[in-house]
């Protein structure tokens, strides 16, 4: 991938707040939104999204059922031009696993603190039993950047976008 591709890349995913969420509900399809973070670890070599969801929440129970989802993150339609088309609407697609982790995991607290870097106003939900820090695993990615410009992404070619644009 060219450098002007991650750094498109880069921008779409730390440029974000939230993400469409696919997931398998009662073994049909169901999407959801989802804010969402990034965290990289001191090397920049493992990426994962993060975000915060209470056990009320549908797509919390499917997550605990079936941890394999798909985010997907679009580029606002109003940092294009208004000549292109809805389909060539940068976006990322992005499979991953779905890991909740313990408030007495070590990368708890890391995590906490990436997602309220971003989401200060969630503070208080912390204190709340029902909610839970899941960070999300990618897998793979497939980079739309553009009409006729698909690209299937590594996760460390992901990674590797993001600590750019991140810097």
């Amino acid at each position: 991938m060219d450098v002007e591709l991650s750094r498109l890349l880069g921008g779409i995913v730390l440029g974000q707040t939230v993400a469409a969420l696919a997931t398998l509900h009662a073994g049909d399809p169901f999407a959801s939104m989802i804010p969402y973070t990034t965290w990289l670890d001191a090397g920049g070599q493992r990426l994962r999204f993060v975000t915060h969801v209470s056990r009320l929440s549908a797509h919390t129970r499917d997550m605990l059922e079936s941890p394999r989802v798909c985010l997907l993150i679009t580029a606002p339609p109003d940092d294009v031009s208004a000549e292109i088309v809805p389909q060539a609407l940068p976006r990322v697609s992005i499979p991953a696993v779905a890991t909740f982790i313990d408030p007495r995991h070590p990368d708890h607290d890391p995590l906490a603190r990436a997602y309220l870097g971003k989401f200060p106003h969630a503070a208080d939900w912390f204190q709340l039993g029902d909610f839970s820090i899941v960070a999300f695993e990618p897998q793979s990615a497939r980079f739309i950047a553009g009409f006729a410009r698909a690209l299937n992404v590594s996760v460390a070619q992901l990674s590797a976008a993001v600590e750019t644009a991140s810097a």
